[in-house]
């Protein structure tokens, strides 16, 4: 092709195509750019150069833009593009993936291929972005906006209910009171206040039972966690006084609520309830819960109300002999939650120690006392931006009252689905009538409808079905009007046609049918996955050139043509998209684009020829040709060697293109309307013969066909 030179741009620019090259130049003809495949103006003074599969971005001045080459680079907007690489399906990738970054036009990288889809928003100052179907958003100056929220950190929350019912659980079973007395000089007034939590502070010891108080002051505890030394038998041998006393033991990490302060005939009481350090933290002065356990006993009167009367029978007996040992009344000395010096303690636990004596006693008393404290009544909330349904994607659908919480899904989602759809505000399950499709309903409908479809093409069932009504529609109910009906006129038809015949529904159709018994697993199915491919056998456009609305065809009007020539092409043109020039093959690797090629120029007898010659193992063959047929080798065992050959002739009906030995014979002259030096003589002893032998065999094997499926849709 002569050079073609474009019109200068903006830039002050022209593209030139010269020798299958694209390149750029200016006004004085100098070249500014190297020669690339192809070149297009791509935006903002901009160009798109591609180099095979690659792509990449030029400047004006010729300068590529990116350091690297990518699958697809777009347009350039406000100096940013989009540019990405294809991942194709493979052992490690399971899927075709397409990743996507953004570039600016100084060469700077500014978002890499980390998005699996990207396209600029409407108002074109940022991109839309997502990764695994999350949405972001990329705006100009850099800088990522995730609308989900999801970079932020999870929120802690609280689960009350749950926290409500562990704390119940741990305090109130096995609920008992223990007692404590003292002549301590402590203000019970301004040091013990109802609703107060305290900290014992140290190792705590109490008795289960006392009488009547020995002291002005008594500690009365209720608690379901006491360490009862008391019952440990080897305690008991080695210090008799631990079963005197019923000697219990709190540890100094335990916690207690102040419920109330009792003041009767000169004494006074302290009523304190046992609780987990979380509640002590979260619960604090909630007033719910503390009720809820002081009036959750199931006997009559309040903890506090039996508090009160243990004080008021007690006072009546007698002084337990215990309370006047010397030894107890010193273990019992010291004030709840204050420190030697009688300040209140740190509220906050203190560190456990790990060694030691101390440590022993610590963990011996966490072991009887059964008190480890209660947890996973703290949840982790996500930063989820729920703001309702008015002005979203929910609004007026009818799943929108089904919404929970903060978007944990809808009357049609689970979590994950409804939130990807809130945030993209595209929901294909948005309906707003019960009775009116959702576009995933029309899709699902669609997908059967295919699913429907596939299963009947993989069956002869569509095919059957489609060229019975190709029949009564297009032949007038008969079949022998296929001879040599033109495929092309269907070009526009939705049904039977498509602008390519090979790819017509109803080519594939008949092939499928046809030829069931020469290729394993044919269908129309596998036709349109590409396993198997239809395609004309002999190719006119080489001879005759284009066809020019049936006017003229482009090569042969340069041989001067008589009417009577020129109505020969023409018939000629129109037959071979007949079905009888039609033929399928496998398409692990394509026949049909090679035999076009420039070596074959479309000419099926030297096309044969080769392939022939691979087949029975001659000495020279096409290597091109031979690779074709090996990756096809799986869907060509049964035509190995010269008998297989012989076969695939006679089941292909190619007989005609053979010797009575079936061995490929010369057909054509292997001429072509743009070939050099060229007679006219030449020329048209060319076309006499390529005319005569497709206005002789084509409508044969058209015939042969026909047969076939006549007996398939018993019509004989």
């Amino acid at each position: 092709m002569a050079k073609h030179i474009e019109e200068y741009d903006s830039n002050g620019l022209a593209r030139v195509y010269d020798n299958a090259q694209w390149y750029l130049i200016d006004k004085d003809s100098n070249q500014v750019t190297e020669a690339y495949s192809y070149i297009e103006e791509w935006g903002e003074g901009y160009y798109k150069a591609e180099q095979g599969a690659k792509k990449n971005i030029l400047r004006p001045d010729g300068s590529v833009v990116l350091e690297q080459w990518y699958n697809d680079v777009f347009k350039v907007q406000h100096g940013f593009f989009i540019f990405g690489n294809t991942i194709r399906k493979s052992k490690t990738n399971p899927k075709t993936r397409y990743i996507q970054g953004v570039a600016h036009v100084s060469g700077i990288i500014v978002f890499p291929m980390i998005f699996e889809r990207t396209q600029w928003c409407e108002d074109g100052k940022a991109i839309y972005a997502e990764i695994d179907e999350k949405p972001y958003i990329l705006t100009l100056d850099g800088s990522i906006y995730d609308p989900a929220h999801s970079h932020l950190p999870l929120r802690k929350k609280i689960n009350w209910p749950d926290l409500f019912e562990k704390f119940a659980n741990w305090t109130l079973p096995g609920l008992q009171f223990y007692y404590r007395d003292t002549d301590a000089r402590v203000i019970i007034e301004t040091t013990y206040h109802v609703g107060d939590v305290l900290r014992a502070g140290f190792l705590l010891d109490a008795t289960t039972q006392l009488w009547k108080p020995a002291h002005r002051t008594r500690f009365i505890i209720a608690s379901a966690h006491a360490a009862h030394f008391f019952e440990i038998e080897d305690l008991v041998k080695a210090n008799p006084n631990v079963k005197e006393w019923n000697l219990c033991t709190f540890h100094f990490n335990s916690y207690f609520k102040v419920m109330d302060v009792y003041e009767k005939d000169g004494y006074r009481q302290v009523f304190l309830l046992h609780i987990p350090p979380a509640a002590a933290f979260f619960l604090g002065r909630d007033e719910t819960a503390i009720n809820f356990i002081n009036e959750a006993t199931g006997q009559e009167g309040s903890l506090i109300e039996m508090a009160r009367k243990s004080l008021d029978e007690k006072l009546k007996m007698d002084i337990h002999p215990r309370s006047l040992d010397k030894d107890f009344v010193n273990r019992m000395y010291h004030p709840i939650g204050l420190d030697p010096d009688f300040w209140p303690v740190s509220p906050y636990p203190m560190e456990e120690p790990v060694e030691g004596e101390l440590a022993f006693v610590s963990n011996m008393v966490h072991k009887l006392s059964d008190d480890k404290d209660i947890e996973d009544f703290i949840v982790e909330e996500d930063n989820f931006p729920f703001t309702g349904i008015e002005g979203r994607v929910c609004e007026d659908c009818i799943y929108a009252k089904g919404i929970c919480g903060n978007g944990e899904g809808c009357g049609r989602l689970f979590i994950n689905s409804f939130r990807n759809r809130y945030l993209k505000g595209n929901c294909e399950y948005h309906k707003t009538d019960i009775f009116e499709p959702s576009l995933y309903e029309e899709l699902e409908s669609f997908r059967k409808k295919k699913e429907k479809e596939t299963r009947e093409k993989t069956a002869d069932t569509f095919a059957v079905g489609l060229l019975n009504d190709f029949i009564k529609e297009k032949l007038d109910g008969n079949i022998d009007n296929l001879r040599t009906y033109d495929l092309s006129k269907l070009r526009d038809d939705s049904k039977y046609g498509d602008c390519s015949i090979e790819r017509a529904p109803i080519v594939r159709a008949i092939m499928a049918l046809a030829f069931a018994d020469t290729w394993p697993n044919l269908s129309v199915n596998a036709i349109e996955k590409y396993e198997y491919w239809c395609s004309p056998i002999n190719h006119y456009q080489r001879l005759f050139g284009s066809n020019i609305l049936d006017q003229y065809f482009k090569g042969l009007q340069n041989f001067s043509p008589t009417v009577q020539q020129h109505e020969r092409a023409l018939n000629v043109a129109h037959l071979i998209y007949s079905i009888g020039n039609m033929w399928v093959l496998p398409n692990k690797a394509s026949f049909s684009s090679y035999l076009d090629d420039s070596k074959y120029k479309g000419y099926v007898d030297k096309f044969l020829k080769s392939m022939y010659d691979v087949f029975v193992g001659a000495s020279k063959v096409d290597l091109n040709m031979k690779g074709i047929l090996y990756k096809n080798r799986k869907m060509m065992t049964e035509y190995e060697g010269l008998d297989g050959w012989r076969k695939f002739i006679k089941m292909m009906i190619l007989e005609d293109y053979t010797t009575d030995a079936m061995e490929p014979k010369p057909i054509f002259n292997q001429v072509w309307c743009s070939m050099k030096g060229i007679t006219r003589e030449d020329y048209f002893e060319a076309f006499d013969k390529y005319c005569s032998f497709c206005e002789e065999s084509i409508p044969k094997r058209s015939e042969q066909i026909i047969e076939k499926l006549k007996g398939i849709l018993n019509l004989n």
